[in-house]
């Protein structure tokens, strides 16, 4: 999540050779995307799916090295697709991943090093048509989805950026209640609709061997049937960092 003011122009770099993953366990069938450069190292993304071919969770994976000599003067922003076999059968279109790194407003809470971890349900052209907040186009933004569809107690962060949307945080989270910002889980909105779910991560936590899982805050409704997360998790994985959205669920 940045705020208005903190743009930079991205370059959107897409991945469209998937490949069925060799490792396999007896009980899911796993399928990734080839890598794509994140400092020394890449990332992918990937998703997991039940032996009767209902989804289970999807994510991305930091390998070895992603982490290092990442650019201060053009932050990595980066567009990832999620394997073919898993289009149409989990509610995200796409991920759009880019790295804070000075951090964004407001001062003193989110104003550290880290990762914004997009999952999107919008689709990519939908996303890229979403103009920068101004009084001309901030009707759009301002018009919120029913309450019923975001969880209980987020709050929404003022204004909205362009290509992302309105952001909305959870009020009771440690970092807006007096404790530091490691970690948080932001969902975001745009003329009426959800549109992502997002993991925002400080690059110290994702470099500090994490075992996190949590459950993941629920609407009281869906717009859409399918499969949603239940929970999400950012874990060391050997040498890699995964975070994944996981145990999912058929909302009606």
């Amino acid at each position: 999540m940045k705020y208005i003011y903190f743009y930079c122009i991205a370059t959107l770099v897409f991945l469209t050779n998937c490949k069925k993953n060799i490792e396999v366990s007896p009980s899911d069938v796993n399928y990734q995307t080839a890598g794509q450069s994140l400092g020394n190292g890449q990332v992918y993304t990937w998703a997991t799916f039940s032996t009767d071919n209902k989804p289970n969770a999807v994510g991305i994976t930091f390998t070895k090295g992603a982490f290092e000599n990442l650019s201060h003067t053009s932050p990595p922003k980066l567009v990832l697709t999620f394997p073919s076999e898993a289009q149409g059968k989990i509610p995200f279109d796409h991920l759009y991943l880019d790295f804070a790194h000075a951090g964004h407003a407001p001062a003193g809470v989110y104003d550290t090093p880290h990762f914004d971890i997009h999952f999107f349900i919008q689709s990519l052209a939908e996303r890229l048509a979403i103009p920068a907040y101004d009084i001309n186009t901030s009707a759009k933004f301002e018009n919120f989805p029913d309450m019923a569809y975001l969880p209980r107690d987020y709050i929404r962060v003022p204004e909205g950026e362009a290509q992302m949307g309105v952001h909305w945080v959870y009020s009771k989270a440690p970092e807006l209640t007096g404790g530091k910002f490691t970690e948080t889980f932001v969902v975001g909105s745009y003329d009426g609709k959800m549109t992502f779910f997002e993991p925002m991560v400080t690059l110290d936590l994702l470099q500090s061997k994490p075992n996190i899982s949590k459950s993941i805050p629920l609407p009281s409704k869906f717009a859409k049937a399918g499969y949603y997360p239940m929970k999400y998790s950012i874990k060391q994985d050997g040498d890699n960092v995964v975070v994944s959205l996981e145990e999912m669920m058929l909302m009606q």
